[in-house]
């Protein structure tokens, strides 16, 4: 069957030369701000816990997003934990957005919705993740921002600050292979699996401006480089329409 339609895309990026890191979220807030892209954990590793709450709210110099955390599974509701589960928070540019993906989750009563009265945050919607135990979800941004990611205790909490952010740097063209919308959602996370194993290096799936959502292969310097993976992608993937 086949899954959808290659596209080659001129995007925009703004890149200089960032190497992804990885850190260990604080306990309670530093006022360390930071808007290189990152990967941020915490929580410790659990299981039967349930995403009860996402509050949004105004401060006079950030915007918050908490994640409150209970237990939790399927039908069943139970109290606040004292630790948060494990999480990873993931800052992306192009296009800027916080993706999200909490382990040991057995329930979602929270509600990913949109934020009309912020200025930085557009909306959470869900990402395909093929695992029964966990979620992912994606914070979609206005702008790029500076971010502070902690978590709290007593009772477990995750905290995104945030603040607006001005690139000065020149921005540098990139080239993007993307699928066309309409996949289904489990076809969309078993594709990005595929594709992790050919070597894509950091294959996302991100929501188009109608709502629904599309896989991004990679993004590549010039037109040449990605023609030349779009080949390889038609030799390896060849139930994918090219």
């Amino acid at each position: 069957m086949k899954k959808g339609l290659w596209i080659l895309t001129f995007i925009i990026l703004f890149t200089s030369g960032i190497v992804l890191a990885v850190n260990v979220a604080t306990v309670d807030k530093t006022h360390k701000y930071q808007w290189e892209t990152a990967a941020i954990t915490g929580g410790e590793i659990t299981d039967g816990r349930d995403l009860r709450n996402i509050r949004w709210g105004r401060h006079p110099e950030f915007e918050r997003i908490v994640l409150d955390i209970y237990q939790g599974a399927y039908e069943e509701k139970g109290p606040a934990v004292s630790v948060p589960c494990y999480f990873q928070i993931n800052y992306e540019y192009y296009p800027f957005r916080f993706t999200g993906t909490l382990m040991g989750i057995r329930a979602r009563n929270a509600e990913f919705k949109e934020f009309p009265q912020s200025d930085l945050i557009q909306g959470i919607y869900s990402i395909p993740y093929l695992d029964d135990s966990g979620i992912k979800f994606a914070i979609a941004l206005e702008q790029p921002v500076e971010y502070e990611i902690f978590e709290l205790h007593d009772p477990g909490r995750i905290v995104i600050d945030m603040r607006a952010f001005t690139f000065h740097d020149p921005l540098p063209e990139v080239y993007s292979l993307r699928t066309g919308t309409g996949l289904g959602f489990e076809e969309m996370g078993q594709l990005k699996e595929e594709l992790i194993n050919i070597d894509s290096k950091n294959p996302r799936i991100i929501r188009a401006g109608d709502d629904s959502l599309f896989v991004e292969e990679g993004f590549y310097t010039n037109e040449d480089e990605a023609r030349r993976r779009l080949e390889d992608l038609s030799f390896k993937l060849p139930e994918v329409l090219f």
